[in-house]
């Protein structure tokens, strides 16, 4: 059996720590969420929810049709949302 370098060599992560209250709550610069509703690395409806409520003047919107990446399969639609939501910013 022949192993490619890149599985060799493989870093495995541990999932980074979802942030929490206190920590959402300290954020001070324009935020912009989108989440991806099939996403099963978070639980979008929660952090729509969430995270406007901690962050002052905060943005969430889930996404239909698409997992954790949103940016990637919709790149038009996340792209001109952005560029919206900066454009709303002061």
């Amino acid at each position: 059996m022949i192993r490619t370098a890149a599985r060799a060599y493989r870093i495995r992560r541990p999932a980074p720590l979802p942030l929490s209250e206190e920590e959402l709550s300290t954020i001070r610069t324009p935020l912009y969420l989108v989440l991806g509703k099939r996403s099963v690395l978070v639980h979008p409806q929660r952090q729509v929810e969430r995270v406007p409520r901690l962050v002052p003047g905060a943005r969430a919107e889930i996404i239909a049709d698409t997992g954790h990446g949103p940016q990637i399969d919709h790149a038009e639609e996340i792209n001109r949302r952005m560029l919206n939501f900066v454009a709303s910013v002061d």
